[in-house]
């Protein structure tokens, strides 16, 4: 496998069909990882964000894609999905064949690039599988994460996505994740003081 990096929302042109392809074979009913919802959030609102688009390559074909910002910090990078805030619903972008390989590949790509990092994902969706296949790479890397379910729609459908906190193993990385982990455990709370 290789890893691209894709720096600007003209590359990612480049690679529209193959994105397209992902999704229609995987039956997407998600619009905000639609190639155009992406292509256009990096084109007209992401003039100060720092963002990276992994596309993993194997046997001459790409086969995922995963839409992150990077902000740099203190302390190293705090690695997010891209359109925090204006798209809470974010995913990786591969067919369910590959996701264990090109979650291992790229998760492990980026902690050996960035070293110092925080990953702050948010809005993975449940019936899709993602965060079940990310806490699977988390064991067997021995990286201890938190999540948090939230509920995304008030029906019966028992939809929800998760937000996933983990950082790599040094010292400082693991202080802010520490840090995250309280403020996510204080914020909850207080939303369900504010409920009853």
């Amino acid at each position: 496998m290789e890893l691209i990096v894709i720096s600007t929302y003209k590359h990612l042109g480049v690679y529209e069909k193959e994105w397209t392809d992902i999704l229609e074979d995987n039956q997407n009913t998600n619009p905000f990882i639609e190639f155009e919802f992406v292509y256009n959030w990096w084109r007209f609102q992401s003039e100060n964000e720092e963002v990276e688009i992994y596309a993993v390559r194997e046997h001459k074909r790409i086969i995922a894609f995963f839409p992150i910002q990077l902000k740099k910090t203190w302390f190293g990078y705090i690695v997010q999905f891209l359109a925090l805030d204006n798209a809470n619903y974010m995913d990786i972008i591969a067919r369910k064949r590959d996701m264990d390989r090109v979650i291992m590949f790229v998760f492990d790509a980026i902690i050996k690039q960035k070293k110092s990092a925080v990953f702050y994902l948010h809005g993975l969706v449940e019936n899709r599988g993602t965060p079940v296949k990310l806490s699977n790479y988390l064991q067997a890397r021995n990286m201890k994460e938190q999540s948090k379910r939230i509920v995304i729609s008030y029906d019966d459908s028992g939809d929800y996505t998760r937000k996933t906190i983990f950082s790599t193993n040094t010292l400082r990385a693991k202080t802010y994740r520490n840090f995250l982990w309280v403020k996510e455990t204080i914020t909850s709370k207080g939303i369900e003081r504010i409920k009853n």
